[in-house]
């Protein structure tokens, strides 16, 4: 009784260190993905190495650990010294990377050299633990075995079970509760914590068993293994370590097989990876816990090994037309919630039940192997030894299906084959298994296997295809499990790192994916209207092309469509491009592009290097002119360290002087507070920094290392250049003036009014929120609405060039050019009484209320209806006011000759001088006018006009200079005036900039 307890202890312990384990592998994936670039390579060399060395400790333990005396004392010693090395891991990790980035790199002028340094090295940072962490199962499985060597099969399967269980909720709770609140510092000493914790709890048993062990007569410590071995031990030993090398190469076949399918359905997210990882370990560990529950009725364990390799190839099978069909599941999934943070955790939960779906069957499978393989040779007379002799060809064999799937299978038959050639494997072992057992006999169960084999390969290789329409779909966003009818998908490759497919709409238009995700669409012809997606990439190449005086050296990190590298190419000033990107099924695939990206393939100057960008940089300390860089966005898994603080200052460090950066963020599926962490990071780095916005969601961030030097417009007058610019609205200096948000000055006050932290490698907090951010569509384009509000409120404070609506070229896809077209068509209306609804562009909703603003303004407004008459001119102005430039305000809003001030009410008169002074641009009326306005009671002045004014009200004053009148306005009138939706960014922005200067009278911003 007393050892069942203290049995009990160690499978307590074992369940929290196997928590502490995945906490390890999962933090290992984040820190070498700063090092190799690539969740994918990350989590690839963290399994290989994890189970690599797991596998070299548990070789070790089985021949070492018979001679020791107390196993249970030197298991708790080696979770200690897990514990100790995890508490130091961070630190020498950054010690790690800035050796490696700062000197070794740099002296590699080999890509070769420098991949094999990156992966010997990061391996070397994990080996220790991973070796010890491999000697724990075998020496802790001993250790207890010699407490109840009656209840083997219960003792391996229990600790199997618990091991895996504790893992399973060691991967669920680093994504979703210690990465969140700890970062990964801080997680990574938690795992250390633990392991120190579950070595004193070993000790502690220890010293119970030491102190006052169990005679020989109670019975517990009868043994019913033999003591020694049989004669079929040599032979069985052979086989067994084969089959469990077997066993662990297919698993994790089928581990990276289904991650990749199901990052298709479920998005590529740090928290989709870590739902799938638990559900194919729970499924490791009821296979454990099954075994423990059945051990002492088993007699053959070998029989039941075959029937468990069967069951799981024939499980592996089901499961490719289970992912077939989880696309569906998901599109119901998505279709049936809500937009919100509630739905987002019911969809992480169905995304778990579909994972399970998947995973669970064959998973559970695999757990019954490796025990029940342990058992046969420990009834055989094998000695506690075989433990870990079989745990070590295991995790082998798992290092081997990591590799072979990754860098061959993948490459040569695609996931869906691979996951379906994996399972024959086990299926075939299972029936050798059979005819081992019993040789020359084929019996019923022998029989009905092979049979079930063939008709459930049959089953896998017809219901189980992926349509190229499902794929390219991308459920987890649209909710829709197949493209529209019509669409095309003439290029799909499983790509090493993902999955790649290109479409062709029923316009024409071709798009190009990464696990569904899209990644770049284009017209396929210059005589087609540009796509949004077009005028960001053509406008990244640009800008450079003008804002840097020399850009001979041009980096490019990531391929996407090679539009914005065909369009670097279409100047002569870039003496070479050199475009980063880690997944060549992505530059192949972008080739349907054609003619539209063809300097990008077939101009000598472009160079194509397929590797990951920290990694290219560092080799030979390359140095650059400008750096465009276009990740994918921030939701996706190992996407976030691209913007980064480190990731920021290391670019910096291989840019030349006076070098530049441009930086792509994607302004949807994202909000304003994961925004503004990546723009704080990037400001540490360079100060000087403005932002563009191309279109409604995408944002282009320019950053300088030196002073503004006078744009070279000349640079986009080259035949090429002149030809493709202009089809995008870009044509024109006035055109990227349109489009420029503001500086220095408006992105600090940005970051301010978020109270974001700078982004950082080891605090992942973007891409931990915003896949959150993207299930719930959120935008993070507040900045964008103190642009065309109505009160020019850059303008007024960072001194924001206007550009003129006449100038201005009217573009379906940019928020301020279709602004400045409404404003156009108000300013029209209301100096000819005109009502052309074309003019109005696509949104006409404010012709109406202008042409009522007119009828009202015939002749006196009444006194009965000067609230209505506020209430439209608050509507008419806010869309224009702010979109016209001073010249063209004339009529419109200075001296409005649109009506007349004689015998008007009052308050008539004093709204229409602060809309003069808002016109003119003069700070001081503007602050002295708009307090006149919000004097007037809510019976005579529409709520909506006075929202207006006491915005109007602070940028008057803090643009003269007064910013405790700014402060002072919002203390006493701040909780009276309502404060829509279109103006609450604008008053938070404010009153920041407002605390800003009072607090430091001397700064400008």
């Amino acid at each position: 009784m007393r050892n069942a307890l203290l049995g009990r202890a160690l499978i307590g312990l074992f369940i929290v260190s196997g928590f502490a384990g995945l906490i390890y592998q999962s933090i290992w994936s984040h820190y070498l993905g700063l090092v190799l670039g690539h969740a994918a390579y990350a989590q690839t060399l963290v399994l290989g190495i994890f189970m690599g060395g797991m596998a070299l400790g548990a070789w070790l333990a089985s021949r070492r650990s018979t001679g020791w005396r107390n196993l249970i004392l030197a298991y708790g010693i080696i979770e200690l010294i897990i514990g100790v090395v995890g508490l130091v891991f961070h630190p020498l990790f950054v010690g790690y990377v800035d050796f490696s980035q700062q000197t070794v790199l740099p002296a590699l002028s080999s890509p070769g050299l420098a991949h094999a340094y990156q992966w010997i090295s990061g391996a070397l940072l994990m080996v220790p633990q991973s070796v010890l962490l491999g000697m724990t199962f075998p020496i802790l499985s001993a250790g207890y075995l010699r407490l109840a060597p009656n209840r083997a099969g219960e003792v391996l399967g229990g600790l199997y079970f618990s091991n895996s269980l504790g893992a399973a909720f060691g991967a669920l709770a680093t994504a979703f509760l210690l990465l969140p609140a700890l970062g990964m510092p801080g997680t990574m000493m938690t795992a250390g914590i633990l392991n120190i914790v579950v070595g004193i709890g070993a000790w502690v048993v220890w010293k119970l068993v030491t102190a006052d062990p169990v005679p020989a007569s109670s019975g517990e410590t009868t043994s019913e293994l033999p003591s020694e071995p049989s004669a079929e031990l040599p032979r069985l030993a052979k086989v067994v370590l084969v089959a469990s090398f077997v066993t662990g190469s297919t698993s994790f076949i089928y581990e990276i097989g289904w991650v990749r399918l199901l990052n298709q359905a479920l998005g590529t997210t740090i928290h989709s990876f870590e739902l799938m990882l638990a559900a194919f370990i729970l499924g490791l560990a009821f296979g454990g816990w099954w075994v423990r529950r059945k051990a002492a009725s088993i007699k053959d364990a070998i029989r039941y090994a075959a029937y468990a390799q069967v069951f799981m190839g024939l499980a592996a099978l089901v499961s490719v037309v289970a992912l077939a069909k989880s696309f569906h599941w998901v599109g119901w999934l998505m279709q049936s919630l809500a937009r919100t943070d509630s739905g987002y955790t019911l969809f992480s939960g169905g995304s778990a039940i579909v994972s399970l779906l998947v995973m669970f069957p064959a998973a559970f499978f695999a757990g019954m192997t490796l025990p029940l393989f342990t058992l046969a040779l420990l009834r055989n007379g094998g000695g506690e030894q075989q433990i870990g002799r079989v745990y070590a060809a295991n995790t082998l064999g798992a290092i081997v299906g990591v590799l072979a799937m990754v860098h061959l299978l993948i490459p040569l038959m695609g996931v869906r084959l691979s996951l379906i050639l994996a399972a024959l494997a086990d299926a075939a072992l299972g029936l050798y298994l059979m005819r081992y057992v019993s040789p020359g006999v084929r019996t019923l169960g022998y029989a009905l296997a092979g049979l079930a084999t063939l008709a459930f390969t049959a089953f896998a290789t017809i219901w189980g295809k992926h349509d190229p329409r499902v794929l390219a779909a991308g459920v987890f966003r649209t909710a829709r499990a197949v493209v529209a009818d019509g669409v095309q998908v003439p290029y799909l490759r499983d790509g090493k790192t993902a999955t790649i497919t290109a479409s062709v709409g029923g316009d024409g238009t071709i798009n190009i994916s990464t696990n569904g995700k899209p990644d770049a669409s284009l017209a396929p012809t210059l005589k087609q209207k540009p796509t949004g997606d077009e005028i960001t990439m053509i406008m990244a190449g640009a800008l450079p092309l003008v804002m840097h005086p020399d850009p001979k050296e041009v980096a490019v990190i990531g391929w996407g469509s090679g539009l914005t590298t065909h369009t670097l190419l279409g100047s002569p000033l870039p003496e070479r491009v050199d475009t980063i990107e880690i997944e060549k099924g992505m530059y192949d695939g972008a080739r349907v592009f054609g003619d539209r990206v063809k300097r990008a393939y077939e101009d000598p100057r472009s160079k194509l290097h397929v590797d990951d960008a920290r990694t290219y940089f560092s080799m030979g300390n390359r140095k650059f002119d400008v750096i465009v860089s276009e990740p994918s966005n921030p939701w996706v898994s190992g996407v976030a360290s691209l913007f980064t603080e480190e990731f920021y200052s290391f670019m910096r460090g291989h840019l030349k002087p006076g070098g530049m950066v441009v930086q792509w963020v994607q302004a949807y599926e994202l909000n304003d507070e994961l925004l503004a962490t990546m723009v704080a990071a990037l400001l540490e780095v360079f100060p000087d920094s403005e932002l563009y916005v191309t279109n409604g969601g995408d944002l282009l961030i320019l950053a300088r290392t030196a002073e503004a030097v006078a744009p070279n417009w000349a640079a986009l007058t080259v035949p090429d250049l002149s030809q493709e610019l202009p089809r995008v609205g870009l044509g024109s200096p006035e055109q990227f003036a349109l489009r420029r948000v503001g500086g220095p000055a408006l992105l600090r006050n940005f970051v301010r009014t978020a109270r974001a932290q700078a982004h950082s490698d080891f605090y992942p907090v973007v891409s931990l929120n915003a896949p959150r951010s993207r299930f719930k569509g959120e935008t993070a384009t507040s900045l964008l609405s103190i642009i065309d509000n109505g009160v020019p409120i850059s303008e007024m404070l960072e001194k924001r060039v206007e550009v003129p609506a006449q100038l201005s070229q009217y573009d379906v896809h940019s928020r301020f050019a279709q602004s400045k077209r409404t404003a156009l068509a108000i300013r029209e209306s209301l100096l000819n009484g005109g009502a052309n609804v074309e003019e109005y562009g696509d949104d006409p909703s404010l012709l109406p209320q202008t042409m009522s603003l007119l009828r009202q303004s015939e002749s006196r407004v009444k006194d009965s209806e000067v609230l209505l008459w506020t209430r439209l001119v608050a509507s008419v102005s806010q869309g224009s006011l702010s979109q016209l430039v001073s010249s063209e305000q004339q009529g419109v809003w200075s001296d409005p000759a649109w009506i007349s001030r004689d015998e008007q009410p009052q308050a008539v008169l004093d709204v229409l001088d602060a809309l003069d002074a808002t016109a003119d641009r003069d700070a001081g009326r503007m602050y002295a006018s708009a307090m006149k306005v919000l004097d007037y009671p809510d019976e005579v002045v529409s709520v909506f006009l006075k929202e207006q004014m006491f915005i109007q009200a602070m940028v008057g004053a803090l643009a003269s200079g007064h910013p405790d009148r700014a402060l002072a306005l919002d203390k006493d009138r701040g909780g009276r005036v309502m404060i829509s939706s279109r103006f609450n960014y604008a008053h938070a922005f404010l009153n920041t900039w407002a605390t800003t200067l009072q607090q430091s009278p001397g700064q400008k911003d």
